[in-house]
């Protein structure tokens, strides 16, 4: 009898320790986003793995893969506010059983550059933001296709040459460069949550200070 109480606890100890595995598969994520997202990912309870197999082509840019015999709401709630904060609207899909990856409830977590792929394609108006130097901040960039018109605090506008590079944006001035990657994160605002374009300049340039920032367009419908 005492066994057998023995083994009833240990069984109930094994069931409440175990927790549900997340395999993340990701395609092409500029560095910037592959930061945030294992950032993210640490900050939330569940163990992940990252696996390096390539995601199947029918699957959107963010896939949550869930087993149906076993979901867990919550868990699942906080992957997909990631994949939010990305700047993705998360799908979610569902496997059986049959599948190893994905039985006592573990998760695939499947993530493609939005960008990756794709013809490129920049917004016509941009603001400056994340600047060295505060005054710079909220400056207009006019974008046409060869050109960014940076309209300076006397109203002066200076227009730079610019290119898609490598999957980054590269504005140039003089005799050198401003580089800048991509993301579309969430970004709080008065009213909610709203995604965005931003390009996050990847190096300090002292001069002209008004280059030293990140770019940002906050899409408020």
């Amino acid at each position: 009898m005492k066994n057998r109480i023995l083994i009833c606890m240990w069984a109930l100890l094994l069931t409440a320790c175990q927790q549900p595995t997340v395999y993340v598969f990701s395609e092409n994520l500029q560095d910037e986003q592959r930061k945030q997202l294992d950032a993210a990912l640490k900050a939330q309870n569940l163990p992940y793995e990252y696996v390096a197999l390539e995601i199947p082509s029918t699957f959107g840019e963010a896939t949550l893969l869930l087993s149906s015999d076993k979901i867990y709401p919550k868990e699942t709630e906080q992957l997909a506010i990631i994949m939010q904060e990305l700047g993705y609207q998360p799908e979610i899909n569902y496997t059986t059983r049959s599948n190893h990856f994905y039985g006592d409830g573990n998760i695939g977590f499947y993530l493609k550059n939005a960008v990756a792929g794709s013809t490129f394609v920049m917004p016509k108006k941009l603001r400056t933001t994340q600047c060295s130097e505060d005054k710079y901040n909220d400056l207009l960039v006019t974008i046409t296709d060869k050109y960014a018109d940076f309209t300076l605090p006397s109203g002066a506008v200076v227009r730079l040459g610019w290119e898609f590079l490598y999957s980054y944006v590269v504005i140039y001035y003089k005799t050198y460069s401003q580089t800048y990657s991509h993301s579309q994160p969430l970004v709080t605002t008065p009213f909610g949550a709203k995604p965005s374009d931003t390009y996050t300049f990847t190096a300090h340039v002292n001069l002209p200070s008004w280059l030293d920032c990140s770019l940002q367009i906050v899409y408020m419908d």
